[in-house]
């Protein structure tokens, strides 16, 4: 549960407080609210207090003796040190003898004009509204409703515009006052990002108050002068979104601070907990990769004034490669993923890096579009097998908004790869872009015909094949794919399968005969090759046996025909 603040306090009683004397030290009291009664009560930071003036006045009276015989040397050996909260005393009335009173400095005294029982029905009518406030936030961060939904349970509590961006000044949610106008917002609404020249006139703002570190920062925007607070919200040392509140008008409010920090940090857990770019990297690059992927970047216009923000080392052609650490692993429970991406950056120099969705994802520089992306291959392989990685290298392209098919084409040649030939750790898509076909149709398969099988999409004479090499314990079909693959090469083809020329020729010549075909046809060969790369699909990457599933299917269909 948060706690309200002494900005929170003034502002929910700023129109019936005489006096306000604030102590040196925060509030932190969550416990509720306490109505003095006594003179003798025990105080607690945790508890907010109300009392008469006299019952105040007296409370403040003995703390003041009481620090006093502290301070005598008899004393010294049971002094107690100030609470290193403060404690906060509101008070039903003037306190009438306070100028001869040091009040100390962790207490917050504030007098108010009220009756006592009005005064407590008014302070707890504003910290229930509060802890009401709070928790709509929290549950909406538990139940994972969504950052939409957190910023607009803000505003119940923050009159001004609530704008929320990613590290590229990509609108990640909002919500806007009607009664605010402002420049920057209303780019933010009609475009969905804000310009180059706007994120250039937001760095030059003169800041009236930041913090410490520089993890917010106050101001007043030249452009529309109303007071602006920024908070950045960071994850390991990376910017991931910027939470701006715009105020009506140039006055500062210290208690919509307070809230706006509040919601900074829900809006962290809320990020940080649903946010698979875990890891650093480019902020900026990352968030740009995120848009472009995830199909939230409109146009090409929108691009360039993204592409303004960042150092783009691609010039004309790039090569997607995706890197991956298998987190289901004992051994990689550990991965050290920045020093990953900095042997990374020296092994791709001319790139741009980042996370996305818990790999590392690399836009690497490519001079000519049709040559392989040349790299040290040796190297790569080291840290790889170090951290049990695998990488896989997408095809090259020349458009930046072609990124979202390149992505998921070597994403899931990644996954592809990794099931069919495990003992492999470096993929290229086009190695296995036929799968990626065969699974796509396997796909509409099972959602048009209700079936995984692929029988249906190889060549009967291969399936024919199949079954013979089944009957007599033969691999003919091995050796047709072997034979194909190496274009009719029978020399090579014989070499990869670590047998005799002739011995290829004559199973080449048996497999004719079966298949009642000549392979000199450059379809019937197109056709079979198709079919076997669905084969090896099946059973390396499904680990089923198209057959078995062919039987099985028969046996339903005549089931359903005798019923």
């Amino acid at each position: 549960m948060s706690m309200y603040t002494r900005a929170m306090l003034n502002a929910w009683l700023k129109d019936i407080i005489l006096v306000n004397h604030p102590g040196t030290k925060e509030l932190a009291s969550d416990g509720g609210i306490v109505l003095l009664t006594s003179p003798d009560a025990a105080l607690s930071s945790e508890y907010l207090y109300i009392g008469t003036s006299d019952i105040v006045t007296q409370i403040l009276e003995s703390m003041t003796h009481s620090a006093e015989y502290e301070q005598k040397p008899s004393a010294a050996t049971s002094q107690e040190t100030a609470p290193a909260a403060g404690i906060c005393l509101i008070s039903a009335g003037p306190c009438s003898v306070l100028a001869d009173i040091c009040i100390p400095e962790h207490i917050t005294l504030i007098e108010t004009s009220l009756p006592v029982l009005e005064l407590y029905n008014r302070v707890h009518e504003y910290l229930h509204r509060f802890r009401v406030w709070d928790t709509g936030l929290q549950r909406i961060v538990d139940t994972n409703a969504g950052l939409q939904a957190l910023l607009e349970q803000a505003y119940k509590e923050l009159p001004a515009t609530i704008l929320l961006v990613n590290a590229g000044y990509k609108k990640i949610a909002a919500v806007y006052d009607p009664h605010i106008q402002d420049s920057t917002a209303d780019e933010l609404r009609e475009n969905g990002y804000q310009s180059f020249d706007t994120i250039q006139s937001i760095h030059h703002q003169q800041v009236v108050k930041h913090g410490e570190n520089m993890e917010y920062a106050e101001y007043i925007s030249d452009l529309s002068h109303n007071y602006t607070i920024v908070r950045l919200i960071h994850y390991r040392g990376e910017l991931v979104a910027r939470l701006c509140v715009i105020l009506d008008g140039p006055a500062a409010d210290p208690c919509i601070s307070d809230f706006n920090e509040l919601l900074s940090r829900y809006v962290a857990d809320y990020m940080l907990s649903n946010h698979r770019t875990d890891y650093s990297g480019n902020a900026q690059f990352g968030a740009l990769a995120a848009d472009l992927i995830e199909c939230r970047i409109a146009n090409e216009e929108e691009l360039q004034q993204r592409l303004k923000q960042i150092k783009l080392a691609t010039r004309r052609y790039y090569h997607v490669m995706l890197i991956n650490f298998p987190s289901d692993t004992e051994r990689n429970k550990n991965i050290p993923w920045n020093y990953i991406i900095n042997q990374l950056e020296y092994l791709f120099p001319f790139s741009n890096i980042t996370t996305y969705k818990g790999e590392i994802l690399l836009l690497i520089r490519k001079m000519k579009r049709r040559s392989r992306l040349s790299f040290n291959q040796e190297t790569l392989l080291k840290l790889l097998e170090s951290y049990n990685g695998f990488a896989c290298v997408g095809n090259a392209s020349e458009f930046l908004m072609s990124l979202p098919p390149v992505y998921h084409q070597t994403h899931e040649a990644l996954r592809i790869g990794q099931k069919m030939h495990p003992a492999k750790r470096i993929y290229y898509y086009e190695d296995y872009s036929i799968y990626h076909i065969i699974e796509m149709a396997a796909e509409s398969s099972m959602q048009k015909l209700g079936s995984r099988n692929l029988v249906h999409l190889c060549n009967n004479e291969l399936v024919g094949l199949l079954l013979y090499d089944k009957k007599h314990n033969t691999n003919l079909v091995q050796i047709l794919q072997a034979y194909l693959e190496h274009e009719r090469n029978t020399t090579e083809a014989a070499k990869s399968l670590f047998i005799h020329r002739n011995t290829m020729l004559n199973k080449v010549h048996k497999i004719e005969e079966i298949i009642d075909s000549s392979l000199d046809e450059p379809m019937l060969r197109e056709r079979l090759l198709f079919s076997c790369r669905v084969i090896e699909y099946m059973s390396r990457y499904c680990h089923e046996d198209i057959l078995v599933l062919k039987r099985n299917m028969e046996k339903e269909n005549e089931k359903r025909a005798d019923t």
